[in-house]
């Protein structure tokens, strides 16, 4: 049980790093959805694995690389943002892509664009 009682501690802490991060990120972004998912999600971390954390705003630009641009500041060892906006999430979804699944499954943080209940299927 030790082991167990550790592991699910060392998943609270890691989501608890991960919704500091999208506390932090939100007052650049505004209303966001924000979801853990991978290793972190599932519970199959390690000590070198890192949080994945999607990202889906508006606020976003249309180039991928140009969204860093306003997570630079925000992003801590360990995070590895995913940033998104609304009709990229919707246009994976409508692809099937292998990542909405791991979003519908993954550990929602915030949905403040209400967006996850359109991908669901």
């Amino acid at each position: 049980m030790e082991i167990l009682e550790r592991r699910e501690r060392e998943r609270r802490e890691r989501i608890g790093i991960a919704r500091e991060f999208v506390e932090d990120v939100s007052k650049e972004l505004g209303p966001l959805t924000a979801v853990v998912i991978g290793s972190t999600s599932r519970g199959d971390f390690n000590k070198w694995s890192d949080i994945d954390v999607v990202l889906v705003s508006e606020k976003f630009e249309e180039n991928p690389l140009r969204r860093f641009d306003k997570l630079v500041r925000h992003v801590r060892p360990g995070i590895e943002p995913i940033p998104l906006r609304p009709e990229d999430l919707r246009r994976l979804a409508g692809k099937k892509a292998p990542i909405v699944r791991e979003i519908v499954n993954g550990i929602v943080i915030r949905d403040d664009l209400g967006i996850l209940d359109e991908i669901r299927v």
